[in-house]
């Protein structure tokens, strides 16, 4: 390369490069080749300036993206899996840099093609630009990177004459061109003209002490649940800063910035950060939240999703009496978009309840059912359960829970009962509508005149008749026909007989027979069964019960010298048991309890209906401040029984402290 001394070359500066045999010159250092790497931070101390916006790190397993750079912060947000919003300062990531934690995984977008940027230049920094290639393009096929000052200076000025060039670079300004032309790997984009770089934000231009003022007064007034309006801030602001100037001597006064300055750095403020000071967590979570569609599932039971929605219509009794708006409870195969199981009651959401719908959904009776691989809940009371997760992983399942407020990562159900409610609730007699500015003045109590069963048949024909026979955009075919291609002979799904899942779902205990009756928990349950094994040999004490906390109106009876032998019992009183579930009972039976009431089925079943009815009520503003109103002036509360005092009784004295001179118990008395 040193050798190629002829002046005869062809330099195409503004193509971006030279020819292939100028690799390197004698003037600068030789080219090396540069990567990214963690150790950096060792050779200086790491500013801002090292992080652009763009590059993508993988920070503690997950990958980020820089979103934001200003003063010593720096902003970054996860590319993939959870929806992450992290400012950390410098300081912070380059010690996670030294400790490995934080790896370079791609660096910023750049331009490749040097006339896209050379297209974009102003006509000032164009001209200079034509100018510095003229000088170096000449010394470059003068010298070949060789910078021999005395010449050097004469082919200068020889170049400056033939653009008659008044401002003749020095022999360092020239050498530095060349130097820098020379490092960049032969790239004319390394001559283009640096300008002055502004501060990207106007609070970096304003002086330290005015900036500490500024973030002062916003974290204090704006960066809060109850903002003071931007005029209020930007007058305190600027009081602030006169404050601090009365301290100080004419010569040495802060200026002031204007209102608009001070407004337009206000609107330059974080909105991540913002959002999160003045709405919380969860507003700034789905305003700057970011979504991508979950790989698909691409065989049958891959993937389940399910969830518990209060219904929006109010539900009667069969007088006619408003009881409440149910609960509905669905589990959806994600494949083929088909609900599998779905409950409908008055049961609060528990665990109970969603035992109820995956028994059904795995059950041998259930056409559609079958044990998933994964299910999808949220992390509500309903799904987090020992007992839940011991039984599907029983089976051949895992559950995976959402994280707390984020609807999204289970879509496909929700988007289920976004479509049953706009389609059928809204339009149904008694409705609750979406939301009050919906709902208008429609008395919603007023017009209910369905009854549980007939929410259930119109639920029922709407899923079989409608929804998996219409067309769904995301499978391009209806729930119906996905699920019928969707059948592998070799591999159907797995179902399971009611009798085979008596043994994951039922629980047991143990009891002695009263009168042909097992009691257990306030529940009565008889049957035939009772009396032959109480006194079936060899005789035993207590018989062992089994029933499902999802239904106590069925219960099952063994002997305990015979397991196998399990006898069906119905309820003692059907009409408060049917149905019923373990979580609801519960909560009769407290109510009655702080009543100072005994447990009976006719007031079980009254205090059932009032709970419901409070469930619902509840759902309001108004109706909550007229319960907690009613409740602060005493009504709801039980009078308490006047009871008299206990009379005193003289406490006896265990250690008399005596006279010296008192004498003794058995010493003389004169009588």
């Amino acid at each position: 390369m040193r050798n190629c001394r002829s002046p005869s070359h062809q330099w195409c500066l503004h193509a971006g490069h030279l020819p292939s045999h100028f690799l390197g010159c004698s003037v600068c250092p030789p080219r090396q080749e540069t990567f990214p790497s963690n150790d950096g931070v060792r050779e200086g101390s790491m500013n801002s300036s090292n992080f652009k916006i763009g590059e993508h790190y993988r920070y503690r397993g997950q990958r980020f993206q820089v979103m934001d750079v200003r003063e010593d912060t720096v902003q970054l947000r996860a590319t993939e899996g959870q929806r992450v919003v992290l400012r950390q300062t410098v300081e912070i990531l380059a010690r996670a840099m030294k400790r490995g934690d934080l790896v370079k995984a791609q660096e910023t977008a750049l331009i490749a093609d040097p006339q896209k940027i050379l297209a974009g230049l102003p006509k000032r920094y164009l001209m200079d630009f034509d100018r510095r290639v003229h000088y170096v393009q000449g010394l470059m096929a003068r010298f070949h990177g060789h910078m021999p000052k005395e010449r050097a200076l004469f082919e200068i000025s020889q170049l400056a004459k033939r653009i008659n060039d008044i401002s003749i670079p020095s022999f360092s300004t020239a050498r530095r061109w060349v130097q820098a032309f020379c490092t960049s790997g032969l790239m004319s984009t390394a001559l283009i003209p640096q300008k002055r770089k502004k501060s990207r934000y106007r609070l970096e231009r304003q002086p330290q002490e005015i900036q500490q003022l500024i973030k002062q007064q916003i974290d204090t007034l704006y960066l809060k649940p109850e903002p003071a309006c931007k005029t209020e801030v930007i007058d305190a602001i600027i009081q602030a800063v006169e404050a601090l100037n009365e301290g100080r001597p004419s010569h040495d006064r802060l200026k002031v910035p204007s209102p608009s300055t001070l407004n337009r750095i206000l609107l330059e403020h974080d909105a991540h950060e913002r959002s999160l000071a003045q709405k919380g967590s969860k507003y700034a979570q789905k305003q700057h939240g970011w979504t991508r569609k979950r790989p698909r599932a691409f065989r049958l039971f891959a993937l389940v999703e399910a969830d518990t929605q209060q219904m929006h219509v109010f539900v009667v009794d069969e007088a006619g009496h408003v009881i409440g708006r149910p609960y509905l409870t669905v589990f959806l195969e994600i494949e083929t978009r088909m609900p599998i199981a779905w409950t409908i009651g008055f049961n609060p959401p528990s665990l109970d309840t969603t035992l109820r719908a995956l028994k059904l959904s795995m059950s041998s009776d259930n056409p559609f059912g079958g044990v998933a691989e994964r299910y999808i809940f949220d992390s509500g009371p309903e799904f987090i359960g020992e007992n839940l997760r011991r039984i599907i992983g029983m089976l051949g399942g895992e559950i995976c829970y959402c994280e707390p407020g984020t609807g999204n990562q289970k879509p496909h159900v929700e988007a289920f009962f976004g479509v049953w409610s706009k389609e059928i609730a809204h339009v149904m007699p008694g409705t609750t509508f979406s939301d009050v500015a919906a709902r208008g003045d429609y008395d919603s109590e007023a017009h209910a005149c369905l009854t549980l069963k007939a929410l259930e048949d119109i639920f029922s024909r709407w899923v079989k008749e409608v929804y998996c026979e219409r067309f769904h955009t995301s499978l391009n075919t209806s729930p119906r026909l996905a699920w019928e291609a969707a059948q592998n002979a070799m591999f159907p799904p797995r179902r399971h007989s009611p009798s085979e899942l008596h043994h994951h779902f039922l629980r047991a205990f143990t009891a002695s027979a009263q009168q042909g009756r097992l009691r257990h928990k306030s529940l009565f349950w008889t049957g035939p069964a009772v009396a032959y094994l109480a006194n079936r040999e060899p005789k035993a004490e207590k018989l062992v019960v089994f029933y499902d906390p999802s239904d106590l109106g069925k219960a099952w009876v063994s002997h305990p010298s015979y397991p196998d032998e399990l006898m069906e019992l119905q309820a003692v009183d059907p009409d408060y048991q049917e149905g019923l579930t373990l979580h609801l009972h519960q909560m009769t039976v407290k109510r009655l309890r702080t009543n100072h009431q005994n447990f009976d089925s006719s007031r079980a079943r009254q205090a059932r209906i009032a709970i419901l009815r409070e469930l619902a009520e509840l759902k309001t503003s108004d109706k909550r401040l007229k319960y907690h109103q009613t409740k602060e002036h005493g009504s709801l509360e039980r009078p308490q029984k006047f009871r008299l005092p206990r009379p005193n009784r003289p406490q006896k004295v265990q250690n008399y402290r005596l006279h010296g001179k008192t004498p003794g118990d058995d010493a003389p008395v004169e009588v």
